[in-house]
């Protein structure tokens, strides 16, 4: 066998040993369930509103409900694919801006963001969860950038289930999505 047919065969079977590593690891296994479950019930209350109330904001202040699904989003795909990498990326809100998009548009991006990163954490490599990043002058390791990722998931789908009672909306049931 030629050197670079043994250095292809070795390459992917270290690679297949890692995602086998990361899918049996029980803090990956365990987190991507519950982010699988996450992302459920937050299409669920991404569906429960009808799109003429998108623009729905409860104060000035506030982002509309489309703006905040955006915001998930686009802090999914910062938090997964630069600080949990411990990489410097920018913040790219302005590619996630809710104006001018459907309902569907909007619960698709959504989707697929949350997707892109459920793959990407399959793939990681177990080992490199203590490995510390920065994030503004906090230092955190790749494990807690997970965890702060579905905490800000939380933190505005709560908003968003406020959202829904304000327009007269009961909520999907939490527990459903456990």
């Amino acid at each position: 066998m030629k050197w670079k047919t043994k250095t292809f065969l070795l390459a992917v079977a270290l690679l297949a040993a890692s995602h086998l590593q990361a899918q049996s690891d029980p803090f990956m296994k365990e987190f991507l369930e519950r982010w699988e479950g996450s992302k459920r019930y937050m299409l669920t209350i991404a569906e429960a509103l009808p799109e003429e109330h998108y623009d729905f904001r409860p104060t000035p202040d506030e982002m509309s409900f489309a703006e905040q699904l955006m915001h998930i989003a686009v802090t999914v795909e910062w938090h997964i694919f630069s600080r949990f990498e411990g990489l410097n990326t920018p913040y790219r809100t302005k590619d996630y801006q809710a104006g001018g998009m459907t309902k569907k548009e909007i619960i698709e991006v959504l989707e697929k963001e949350m997707d892109k990163a459920a793959g990407h954490i399959a793939q990681f490599d177990p080992s490199r969860l203590g490995e510390i990043n920065q994030y503004g002058q906090l230092r955190r390791t790749g494990r807690q950038f997970l965890l702060l990722a579905a905490d800000h998931i939380a933190h505005h789908r709560g908003q968003l289930v406020v959202y829904l009672r304000m327009n007269g909306i009961k909520p999907p049931n939490y527990i459903l999505y456990q």
